[in-house]
């Protein structure tokens, strides 16, 4: 493994909605709003991702690919079900006439499947199983699909999907000092830079299903109270991952404050 200049510092401080006065929520444009929840994501990723936070252990080669496997099975299951039933439920969730969002999702499920074969394609090539129905999940990944079956409106299940893992996920290629161009080898790396140019569009799913739902005080305070239970949980499951993979972490992680 590559080693990197690991940095100390104080953690990285995300606003809690707890924290965030209702006035202050109010006196927010609907897009200064949603703008909030865009940045408290991606300044999670952008920290989560860092590899300047980490210190790099050597494994041992099956240790690094039993623990690489794992990542993708994840993976994969992730593009699957927070992928397609997620986005179906929105679909069924929205209004009527949300047509043209509607269809948007709809390219958006196909998109996904892609994902979905992305990586089963590479758990094959490291001999893996890739069927889904044969993985199991952790209990953090259990917290996190809760968090979006508790969703009772679609932009409440974007800010929870599309506004939260995706916007977090698009660190790991548009951030210069992404860990994981250390950590996966090229072939790897490259399959997630082709998924991730997708994520834009589906992003601006959730950025237009939000701002549908945040012109009361009640509505933002759900979506962002939704958010931040999901960013929770996926924080500490891509820390576990990236840890397995062979890394230290050296500075705290982002916290919510």
């Amino acid at each position: 493994m590559q080693s990197t200049d690991a940095v100390q510092e104080k953690p990285l401080t995300v606003p809690s909605y707890s924290k965030w006065a209702d006035e202050a929520v109010m006196k927010f444009t609907n897009n200064e709003f949603m703008q909030a929840l865009y940045h408290r994501a991606k300044d999670i990723g952008d920290d989560l991702y860092d590899s300047r936070k980490y210190e790099f252990i050597k494994l041992e080669p099956e240790v690094y690919k039993d623990a690489l496997v794992t990542y993708m099975r994840r993976r994969a299951w992730s593009e699957w079900y927070f992928g397609t039933v997620s986005q179906a439920r929105e679909i069924m969730l929205l209004p009527d006439n949300q047509v043209e969002l509607k269809l948007r999702l709809a390219r958006q499920i196909k998109d996904e499947v892609r994902h979905y074969d992305v990586f089963a394609q590479q758990l094959k090539r490291f001999g893996a199983e890739p069927r889904i129905s044969e993985f199991v999940l952790p209990e953090i990944l259990v917290q996190m699909q809760k968090v979006q079956m508790e969703a009772e409106t679609a932009p409440e299940l974007a800010a929870t999907n599309q506004f939260a893992g995706e916007i977090v996920l698009s660190s790991m290629t548009d951030l210069e000092t992404s860990i994981f161009k250390i950590l996966f080898d090229k072939e790897l790396m490259d399959a997630v830079i082709d998924i991730e140019n997708d994520e834009p569009p589906h992003i601006a799913n959730g950025r237009d299903m939000i701002l549908l739902f945040c012109d009361t005080l009640e509505h933002r305070k759900r979506l962002a109270i939704a958010q931040e239970k999901y960013l929770k949980a996926m924080m500490q499951l891509h820390f576990t991952e990236i840890v397995k993979l062979g890394c230290k972490r050296v500075s705290p992680l982002p916290a919510f404050d």
